[in-house]
């Protein structure tokens, strides 16, 4: 018995057939013309205005960020950049900031983010907010004079405590062979007094960063120079746009192709035809 063959259904030859021609005759304006799109977007791209960032790490938190975007901090750098000069004070403040991105990550650095149009800018921008941040971080009047004191206290404290371990050290080696003289216990009070010591050391130590405030010896990395633009994304755009104005013509076409197609149907040409008055704007009613 022989195989029957499935009957091949002639109008599905005809569609496929049909959308081969139809790409066939447009092929030219669906290559050329999104290679146009393409070679546009990326002209405008090159003449759009380009973005640099500089990237500054130091120790920080929520406090400082507050201080960096507080108007004593942006003030000054507003004037240094001379953005005043074609805007208001307000206006200024905010273009800066939306220049500046400040973040506090997990192990405790502060990542300040600072664009501009030029890799310099954008580094003598993060800087200037840098020096400014530092000015206002520094303690000031009574704040400053307690802290004088705390630290003339601790350095004598710590000045003390020297003396004696020094002292307790003689007395050491003089009685090296005996475990307790006099009822002390030596091992035990070299012990405290190194403690002590210490302790007054961190104190002395954390009372002259707190006089100092911050400064560039505490940056873990400085301003940077960018080297490269992060924006506009040039290839990015030429492929988006080549991609989108194929897609946009191909689509055409095949619209185009199916209206021409309709009109040759009398069934469909009047469908169209009442599409067309409907749509008209001469069959609005007159006022």
């Amino acid at each position: 018995m022989e195989n029957v063959q499935p009957p091949v259904n002639p109008d599905a030859e005809i569609s496929l057939l049909d959308l081969l021609v139809t790409l066939a005759d447009n092929v030219k304006l669906l290559i050329l013309g999104p290679l146009a799109a393409g070679l546009t977007a990326l002209v405008i791209a090159f003449a759009w205005p380009q973005k640099f960032e500089s990237v500054a790490l130091l120790p920080g938190d929520q406090a400082t960020i507050s201080v960096m975007t507080s108007t004593a901090v942006l003030d000054p750098v507003i004037v240094s950049l001379g953005l005043n000069k074609t805007e208001t004070l307000q206006e200024a403040r905010l273009s800066l900031l939306r220049r500046i991105k400040a973040v506090v990550g997990r192990d405790k650095l502060l990542a300040l983010t600072v664009s501009g149009s030029s890799p310099q800018q954008a580094q003598a921008t993060a800087q200037m907010l840098l020096n400014a941040t530092y000015e206002q971080l520094q303690p000031r009047d009574s704040n400053k004079a307690r802290l004088e004191r705390q630290l003339v206290e601790a350095q004598l404290r710590l000045k003390n405590s020297q003396l004696a371990a020094t002292s307790l050290l003689v007395v050491l080696e003089r009685s090296s062979s005996q475990e307790k003289k006099g009822g002390f216990d030596l091992p035990r009070g070299a012990a405290e007094l190194l403690g002590a010591s210490s302790a007054a050391l961190s104190q002395a130590l954390a009372l002259e960063a707190q006089l100092e405030g911050l400064t560039d010896s505490q940056l873990v990395q400085a301003p940077t120079l960018p080297e490269k633009a992060v924006s506009p994304k040039k290839g990015m755009i030429a492929v988006g746009a080549t991609l989108a104005t194929g897609f946009f013509l191909l689509l055409l076409v095949f619209i185009r192709n199916g209206l021409k197609n309709a009109d040759a149907d009398p069934a469909s040409a009047v469908k169209l035809a009442a599409i067309r008055r409907a749509l008209s704007w001469r069959s609005l009613p007159k006022a």
